[in-house]
């Protein structure tokens, strides 16, 4: 298979795969997208990174409802940037990069998808209003720790499994 397809097809599963886990229910932050986004990260071509997380997130919001416009973009642009902060990262995979990832993955959300309740006047403009916001929020940071930790290590966990040590030649596509 050509390195073409192998991308192609690598955008294709990974797209699938985070259609089928992020559709399950699961609990408010405990969400299968930050470790959708790592895998992407680590084997994806930086142009086709944003692409299964983007799929993912479009269809699921299409399939369950779309909800307001500002909140959504707060939280698309939280679960885009995640997935771009953690691409240096991942350049080589190992248990420590995997799990550096899913911390920097779940903050870089966390701080981004917490203005929603900033610019929908949930708290005030204030010093106070933020520290509050962003306190309020900590258990949806460290249930995306988590989320991250467990569905990113099974993801990488499988990955490895499929290709052993030669799972950048056999399934993964080559990234830039």
């Amino acid at each position: 298979m050509n390195q073409h397809a192998r991308t192609g097809a690598l955008v294709v599963l990974l797209s699938l795969a985070g259609l089928a886990s992020h559709a399950l229910p699961h609990p408010m932050g405990v969400s299968t997208v930050g470790a959708l986004g790592m895998a992407a990260a680590a084997y994806l071509p930086r142009s086709l990174v944003l692409a299964p997380v983007l799929v993912t997130i479009l269809i699921v919001d299409a399939i369950n409802g779309f909800y307001g416009a500002l909140a959504m973009s707060f939280v698309y642009i939280g679960h885009l940037a995640a997935a771009l902060s953690v691409r240096g990262l991942l350049g080589s995979v190992s248990v420590k990069s995997v799990a550096f990832a899913s911390i920097l993955s779940a903050l870089v959300f966390y701080l981004l998808s917490n203005l929603t309740p900033m610019a929908m006047g949930y708290y005030p403009n204030t010093f106070d209003g933020w520290v509050a916001c962003y306190v309020a929020a900590l258990p949806f940071l460290l249930k995306g720790i988590l989320a991250n930790m467990v569905y990113g290590g099974l993801a990488f966990g499988v990955i490895a499994m499929i290709g052993g040590s030669d799972a950048h030649r056999i399934l993964i596509a080559k990234r830039d």
